[in-house]
């Protein structure tokens, strides 16, 4: 697999500088326990009911040669000490040439030289230190699915091939007017339906599992229709989100934000973005929201209670990676 980092959407690896061995490809997890000791009782009680952890930390070692190595790796340094905001970003791409790229926050807390450097050599190494205050990297578009009323799988673990048969079939031209051809690919988007690129899998690949997304998805927004109230819930997690208020039939749409807790109602269907305000609506039992995938399948699933609405409930999301 290759992997390529930016910082700040810059390229890391340029002509005469490449990040090296000795970067770190997998962050450390460190769950932060919460417990409390009873007096006159053995052991301790565990507070929360998923996994909290503490934010990782990712090294990333970069060399650089030539005539100009000292202005590269000072102007290396300057990005990851200087920038008041530092955006990680990650590409991935396989043998066989799928690809997925990936960001996240961090914050530099080291910069540290090679100490084997010598002042007459044009060979300068750098090691940065960065922590990712998100845990978790995020995808760079957003996905979109349609889920019934009652919920359903949001994300799969992997993408399989559409059949077990050796071929399937494409239309040549219109749907049921045209000869039809035999293909040994299928597709599918890498972000929004008719509005991202797509990827062309042979029928003898599948996608593995945990490549689409591995790590609990909490930038989800959800759009319904006239509901009174609504329940959101993880199975895995045992977490959920509910909402719950009056309506305004000149607002038939309701928007939940799970991230930033917030709600709000609009005329159109397309207001991802803000409309006219309901979070004092927003409510959750035990944690608040956060999609996580299944140990067996990868599959991220939810599950959907609504009141005073049955319509189809459009989701999305970005892909979240440990």
């Amino acid at each position: 697999m290759k992997v390529s980092y930016s910082l700040n959407g810059q390229p890391l690896d340029s002509e005469r500088m490449r990040v090296i061995v000795g970067t770190t490809h997998y962050t450390s997890l460190s769950p932060i326990v919460d417990t409390v000791q009873v007096s006159g009782r053995s052991g301790v009680i565990v507070g929360s009911s998923i996994p909290v952890l503490d934010a990782p930390e990712l090294t990333i070692k970069v060399a650089a040669w030539g005539a100009d190595s000292d202005a590269l790796i000072s102007r290396f340094r300057a990005r990851c000490l200087h920038a008041a905001k530092l955006t990680l970003g990650k590409t991935e791409t396989t043998e066989n040439g799928y690809s997925r790229s990936m960001v996240t926050r961090v914050v530099c807390t080291s910069c540290e030289p090679d100490d084997d450097e010598r002042p007459f050599s044009d060979l300068r190494v750098m090691t940065a230190v960065f922590q990712l205050p998100d845990v978790f990297w995020h995808g760079v578009q957003w996905q979109e699915a349609m889920l019934a009323a009652s919920g359903g799988r949001l994300l799969p673990g992997g993408v399989a091939k559409p059949s077990m048969q050796k071929y399937w079939t494409r239309w040549q031209g219109e749907r049921n007017a045209s000869p039809r051809l035999l293909a040994d690919f299928y597709t599918f988007w890498t972000g929004l339906p008719n509005n991202s690129p797509s990827v062309l899998v042979p029928l003898g690949d599948g996608i593995p599992e945990g490549w689409l997304s591995d790590a609990p998805i909490t930038t989800l927004v959800l759009r319904f229709g006239a509901v009174t109230g609504v329940t959101i819930s993880d199975p895995v997690s045992g977490t959920n989100l509910m909402w719950g208020g009056q309506r305004d039939a000149s607002r038939p749409y309701v928007f939940i934000d799970v991230a930033n807790r917030r709600a709000w109602t609009a005329a159109n269907a397309d207001a991802w973005s803000g409309g006219t305000d309901a979070s004092n609506g927003v409510d959750w039992t035990t944690e608040p929201l956060q999609v996580w995938p299944a140990i067996d399948s990868g599959d991220y699933r939810i599950t959907i209670k609504q009141t005073g609405g049955t319509d189809k409930v459009a989701c999305r999301f970005l892909q979240s990676w440990e």
